[in-house]
């Protein structure tokens, strides 16, 4: 029983995804576009560009710049509107990716994002900027 017991133990470790490093992150996102949803629901999408540049898109069409950077265990970003840091435990692979946010309302869950879909097409803005691609 204690054998069982121990495979168990080890096969639930084993199973207990690590966060992903900056450089691992960089790998994953560098001239890509993530979409990700929160409950199902579009949140939004993030344009990653070289030296960790990025445009955020808001499910609302609103567009802005900002830049990544590595925090162990998270992946912060700073836009240029001043706001941040945002800081988002990211886990697992281009497959399944899964964001958790660093920071909370008291007594409030986490937000937990998830990946939709990655491609590599250009963000377009719907909000004040209307039709416009960035590159940052």
């Amino acid at each position: 029983m204690r054998a069982l017991t121990a495979i168990f133990c080890c096969a639930a470790s084993a199973a207990i995804a690590e966060p992903m490093t900056g450089k691992a992150f960089d790998a994953l996102s560098q001239g890509t576009t993530m979409h990700f949803t929160a409950s199902g629901q579009p949140y939004g999408s993030e344009q990653f560009f070289a030296n960790h540049r990025t445009v955020w898109r808001a499910s609302d069409g609103r567009c802005i710049n900002g830049k990544w950077s590595y925090n162990s265990p998270a992946i912060c970003f700073v836009y240029d509107d001043g706001s941040g840091p945002f800081c988002w435990v990211v886990e697992g692979d281009a497959k399944s990716l899964t964001v958790t946010s660093t920071r909370n309302a008291e007594g409030e869950p986490p937000l937990v994002l998830h990946m939709s879909g990655q491609d590599h097409e250009p963000i377009l803005c719907t909000g004040p900027l209307f039709g416009v691609a960035f590159r940052p």
